[in-house]
């Protein structure tokens, strides 16, 4: 699990982020999850069961899958649920960085 998650303030104004307001606040909330939850990891592909999701949010089931839906559409994040894994499209570059120096510790 990692110690911290960065949520940059344009995520809710930012392209994807008006496009998760328009898919409504399960999308919003399941989206800001997956950036941040216990089983998420800095390049965004992970495993994370749909009935975890439900739980660690609070939603009922069918609130977690129309938000897993909802931010598939938007762009965000892909779910493949015969795997339960969920990939968010551009985590790395929102957890790492867009360009990084060979220099930098986190190239490895």
């Amino acid at each position: 699990m990692r110690d911290y998650a960065i949520v940059k303030p344009q995520f809710w104004i930012g392209e994807t982020g008006r496009r998760l307001r328009e898919a409504g606040p399960e999308a919003l909330l399941v989206a800001m999850y997956l950036l941040t939850c216990p089983n998420s990891s800095m390049l965004g592909l992970f495993y994370l069961p749909l009935v975890v999701i439900a739980h660690e949010t609070g939603l009922p089931l069918e609130g977690a899958s129309e938000g897993l839906r909802r931010v598939s559409e938007a762009g965000f994040a892909r779910y493949d649920h015969s795997s339960e894994t969920v990939w968010v499209l551009e985590m790395a570059t929102y957890q790492v960085a867009e360009t990084l120096n060979p220099k930098d510790n986190r190239w490895k």
